[in-house]
C-alpha cells in the first residue's frame, strides 16, 4: 500500500527516521537553551534533559501572562522555524498533496509544547480543521524534539477517524481549549488508537480530520514537540496561520525575526487566498470535502 493509500485509509502515517536526529537535536539544544535563560528548566540541571525548573509555565486553556516568557524565546529561534522546511518534510507533503514542492505552503504558524509530567493539562481529543479552519486538507507533522518513550506520553491517533466527518466540539481544560462533544469514554475505549514510542527523527503526520489527543507525561522531564502544517499554496488559507501562535499575544514576525539571517522561513507567498473565519463550535457545520482521506 502507497503512503497516500495509507493515509486515505489510516488518516495518519509513521515515519521512522525521516529527519536526521542530529537536525533534531540540535534544534531541541537550542530550544532548551532558551527555556534555561528564562528560567523554565530546574538550576544545576543539562537544559538539554528539560527537567521543570519552578519559573515552568505550561501551556492551557486558561493561559497566563508568564507563559509567554518562555514561549516567545523559543518562537524567536530561526532553527525551530526553519525545521519546518526540511527537503524531507516538504518533499513528503508535495508528495501526498499532489503538488510541486514550489507550491507548498508551510504555515508560518509553527506549533511549540512543553508538556509538563501529569495528566490535568494533556491535549483532549480533537480534531484539527475546527481549530485551523481554510482548507480541510492540511497535513500536520507532529515531531518530538528527542526520543519519546512510552512513558514521556506522546501522541495517539484514531486509525480511520477522518471517515466519521467532522465531529462536534465543546470547550475542555487543556492544551487547545477543546474536546470533541460526546461519549469521551467510549471514545477512550475504542480499539482503534493508535500509540507508540518514538526517537528523533521520527515524523507523526496527520490530516485536519483525524481524532488525536495527547498520553500522559508519566516522567519527570518535559515533553518538547512541534507542531508544522503543510497545504497547497493554491487552497485558501486561515489568517491566523500566516501568523506566529499565539499573535497577537505574541508579537507579529517582523519583530519575532529580529537579528535572523534569513526570514524565509516565516514568509508568505504572493497570491495566497485568505478564507473568512467560521464559528469553530457549529455543530451543524458541514464536513468539507477532501482529496487526501476517505469520507
Amino acid at each position: 500500500m502507497s503512503a497516500a493509500d495509507r493515509l486515505a485509509t489510516d488518516g495518519y502515517l509513521l515515519l521512522r527516521g525521516l529527519l536526521p536526529a542530529p537536525a533534531v537535536l540540535e534544534v531541541r539544544a537550542e530550544v532548551t537553551r532558551a527555556l534555561a535563560e528564562v528560567g523554565w528548566l530546574a538550576p544545576g540541571t543539562d537544559p538539554v534533559d528539560a527537567i521543570p525548573g519552578p519559573g515552568f509555565q505550561p501551556e492551557q486553556a486558561a493561559i497566563t501572562d508568564e507563559y509567554f516568557t518562555g514561549y516567545e524565546a523559543v518562537q524567536r529561534l530561526q532553527a525551530f522555524h526553519e525545521l519546518a522546511h526540511d527537503p524531507a518534510l516538504v518533499t513528503l507533503a508535495a508528495a501526498l498533496l499532489g503538488e510541486d514542492p514550489a507550491r507548498v505552503l508551510v504555515h508560518p504558524r509553527k506549533i511549540f509544547r512543553a508538556s509538563p509530567p501529569g495528566d490535568a493539562l494533556r491535549t483532549p481529543a480533537h480534531q484539527d480543521h475546527r481549530l485551523i479552519q481554510g482548507t480541510v486538507d492540511v497535513l500536520t507533522m507532529w515531531i518530538p524534539l528527542g526520543d519519546c518513550p512510552v512513558e514521556l506520553g506522546g501522541l495517539a491517533v484514531l486509525t480511520g477517524s477522518p471517515a466519521g466527518g467532522l465531529r462536534p466540539i465543546r470547550p475542555a481544560p487543556g492544551v487547545g481549549g477543546v474536546v470533541i462533544d460526546g461519549d469521551l469514554d467510549a471514545l477512550e475505549r475504542d480499539p482503534n488508537w493508535r500509540h507508540v514510542p518514538m526517537a528523533a527523527g521520527d515524523v507523526l503526520l496527520f490530516h485536519a480530520l483525524t481524532v488525536h489527543g495527547a498520553r500522559p507525561n508519566r516522567s519527570d522531564r518535559l515533553r518538547l514537540s512541534v507542531d508544522f502544517r503543510y497545504q497547497r499554496a493554491s487552497d485558501p488559507v486561515a489568517e491566523g496561520s500566516l501568523k506566529p501562535h499565539w499573535f497577537p499575544r505574541l508579537p507579529d514576525h517582523d519583530e519575532l525575526c529580529r537579528g535572523w539571517t534569513s526570514t524565509a522561513a516565516v514568509a508568505v507567498p504572493d497570491g495566497v487566498r485568505v478564507a473568512p473565519p467560521f464559528d469553530a463550535f457549529d455543530p451543524a457545520l458541514a464536513t468539507p470535502p477532501s482529496t487526501l482521506v476517505a469520507q
